[in-house]
């Protein structure tokens, strides 16, 4: 039986999870895209038990995914937006527009991220006064404000070198990058809840 584990153990250390990150990008993508739907319409004076357990659901499959994969950042930031949906959904809060607000905000921010994952973008979005507007109405306080960020000049062109340009040696896409770049708010849990999305 020993042996069995181990051979096991060892068959799970040679999954090479990149060939599925594709199908977990378009179904992020995909639940994103409904959540931000489902929230668009959500009456909040009236919100249903249905739509707020099936927004839930989709912030809960994008980060079951993402922590998966390694996404911490992508974890994280729906990890905070699970916690305030689930309060939603228990009745533990009531809904408000500015909640409705900072979930759409973190919607736009998980593209970002993902964009950044996949290589179409190469600076994520800074998510720390997100995350902690999140995580304050979660806890029933009022967020604080959003912060707007200062503009950002346009980087130097890199220069060109002269001569013959390399051939098959590289500047294909950018591998993903798991680190995670916004900061956890005190007092917050663990991003994987160890169910399956």
């Amino acid at each position: 039986m020993g042996d069995m584990m181990n051979e096991g153990q060892h068959l799970g250390n040679d999954i090479d999870l990149s060939q599925f990150y594709q199908i977990f990008f378009e179904e992020a993508g995909e639940n994103i895209d409904q959540m931000e739907q489902m929230l668009l319409a959500l009456d909040v004076a009236a919100a249903q038990d249905e739509e707020l357990n099936a927004i839930f659901r989709c912030a809960h499959s994008v980060k079951g995914g993402a922590a998966t994969f390694g996404f911490a950042d992508v974890a994280e930031l729906t990890h905070q937006a699970e916690s305030l949906l689930d309060k939603l959904r228990r009745h533990e809060l009531q809904p408000t527009a500015a909640m409705v607000d900072v979930l759409l905000e973190s919607s736009d921010a998980l593209r970002g991220q993902l964009a950044v994952h996949q290589g179409s973008a190469s600076t994520p979005p800074d998510t720390g006064n997100l995350v902690a507007r999140i995580y304050a109405l979660a806890q029933g306080q009022d967020a604080p404000a959003a912060v707007v960020p200062a503009p950002v000049a346009a980087p130097a062109p890199a220069p060109v070198a002269r001569g013959r340009a390399r051939r098959g040696g590289g500047g294909g896409a950018r591998p993903p990058c798991p680190a995670a770049s916004a900061p956890r708010p005190p007092a917050a849990g663990p991003c994987h809840d160890g169910s399956r999305p």
